[in-house]
């Protein structure tokens, strides 16, 4: 305990093996114990109209042309990609699509 106290009054960030493999596996793109099954894991907690959202955006479409084809506002579309987002932890169009082909 002493070290870690000294350590980071020394400007360092002590962790412990643990975390530090959280760390590590964040930057590479997935959480420890994470692979292609988690992956797959993640698209499932999405629901049908989201899953839906999704293959539209992955297609290219706009959020208009999205609302249009599902008969829904564009501020919906726009909610269901926001909370695709949050589901999937990312932050753009392309991250999204491509966690969904699993890239």
């Amino acid at each position: 305990m002493l070290e870690a106290i000294k350590e980071l009054s020394e400007g360092g960030a002590p962790m412990s093996s643990q975390i530090a493999r959280k760390v590590v596996a964040a930057f590479r793109g997935k959480t420890v114990a994470e692979g292609p099954v988690q992956e797959e894991k993640s698209i499932n907690i999405l629901s049908g109209r989201e899953k839906e959202i999704l293959e539209h955006l992955s297609k290219g479409l706009l959020y208009k042309e999205i609302a249009n084809n599902l008969f829904i506002s564009p501020e919906t579309v726009r909610k269901h990609v926001y909370n695709i987002y949050e589901k999937l932890h990312v932050n753009n169009r392309v991250e999204t699509v491509n966690k969904y082909f699993g890239r």
